[in-house]
């Protein structure tokens, strides 16, 4: 059964080339910015072709579809790949009901599902190549106190006028002018907007969603199809340290058919240990959860988990951190301040390499200062608490400093 580690891996790859798709667009538009900077208004004729240059837009699209078209790609690879998986490591049910197992190679069922699924994922990434919902949320430029979204063409234009005009009327200090806009841009980060609501997510974190929205999803169908198959009467859910607080006593554990469904649909419920335990708002499998499901057949199967060991998963993460001003944090609450600070050291330094390629000393020095503070801070809170610093997760190529 697949565990949180694993989730992560498999999510990480189509993450790394979101966030260096973005960083080849920000970076694109900053590098533009630079040589603007280096022009004097006198020299109108090139200042004119700049504001209305394309060959930076059509790049820019054409490195968002090459991506796009990799992750379409790599999901519909990844998807199969779990279903396999998973479908092999019921094989110890099969041979206890002594039904055949057909290999997935014939398996016409499995495979309609796993390209079913597989499309379904890939297709997300189809509507994030959508060039008038993929874009910035940024401070419009004839009304500063208002932010709004900008599709990556119409914030390209904006930025480069922005910078056109600063110099053409002669600012003393093109940076400074130019530190805001830039600044704005590397905070928001490509982002996707969702046109009933108006509310907008950074991409990397879209894609986070979806592809983990596919795994369950893909893990789901597959082991319906092994309970019709071996005649399963349980389910048993995955476990890992340091769980939410919502599915923490529940995790591990294993259910009848009957009592998952009534945890499923917010409904008192009891494992087959006898254990009642009250209803759960999240099902298991939805917002964000990593838990999976296992069919199996109670009376053939050992428990992945002991309770003792359920109980060790438990006291571990309860037992937690207190801060220096007193506030006890579970485990699980020390790690997701951990994931706060990678992010923000992340961010910080695609904003180092953003104010480099913009020639930007000053916003380079802002940058790099927060990433001194981030990086000292989270190390500290990290050693306080007892976790090992996940740096890959605040690894951005092309910063060495």
């Amino acid at each position: 059964m697949l565990n949180d580690v694993d989730i992560d891996n498999l999510i990480q790859p189509f993450i790394d080339r979101q966030i260096q798709l973005e960083s080849y667009v920000i970076n694109t538009i900053a590098t533009r910015v630079k040589e603007v900077g280096t022009l004097s208004k006198t020299d109108v004729y090139r200042l004119q072709q700049l504001l209305k240059i394309g060959s930076d837009v059509r790049s820019i699209n054409k490195q968002i579809a090459t991506v796009l078209n990799i992750q379409e790609t790599q999901v519909k690879k990844m998807i199969k790949d779990v279903a396999v998986d998973t479908y092999k490591g019921a094989r110890p049910f099969y041979d206890y009901r002594r039904t055949a197992q057909v290999p997935y190679e014939t398996n016409k069922r499995l495979q309609q599902s796993v390209n079913a699924i597989g499309k379904q994922t890939a297709d997300t990434f189809k509507n994030l190549s959508n060039s008038k919902a993929t874009g910035f949320y940024i401070r419009d430029a004839k009304n500063r106190t208002t932010l709004k979204f900008q599709s990556v063409t119409d914030t390209y234009q904006s930025v480069i006028d922005e910078a056109v005009q600063s110099v053409q009327t002669g600012v003393l200090d093109f940076d400074s002018a130019m530190r805001r806009t830039l600044k704005q841009l590397n905070d928001s980060g490509l982002r996707r907007v969702y046109w009933d609501s108006g509310h907008t997510r950074r991409l990397d974190s879209t894609v986070r969603m979806n592809i983990l929205g596919g795994v369950r999803q893909i893990n789901q169908k597959v082991q319906q199809q092994i309970a019709d198959e071996i005649n399963a009467d349980g389910i048993e859910l995955s476990a890992h340290s340091f769980s939410a607080p919502d599915h923490e006593p529940i995790q591990g554990h294993i259910f009848t058919l009957e009592n998952f469904d009534k945890l499923q649909n917010e409904r008192a419920f009891e494992d087959t240990y006898g254990h009642k335990f009250s209803a759960i708002r999240r099902p298991i499998g939805e917002w964000n959860c990593k838990h999976l499901t296992q069919a199996v057949v109670i009376d053939a199967h050992t428990p992945i988990w002991s309770l003792a060991e359920l109980e060790e998963l438990k006291k571990a993460n309860h037992d937690g951190y207190t801060t220096k001003d007193g506030k006890h944090l579970t485990m699980y609450e020390c790690t997701q301040v951990q994931r706060s600070y990678e992010t923000s050291i992340r961010y910080a330094k695609e904003g180092y390499i953003m104010a480099k390629n913009a020639g930007n000393e000053k916003l380079m020095d802002e940058y790099e200062a927060k990433i001194s503070q981030l990086n000292n801070e989270y190390r500290q809170f990290s050693k306080d608490c007892g976790l090992s610093m996940q740096k890959k997760r605040a690894s951005v190529s092309g910063f060495y400093k």
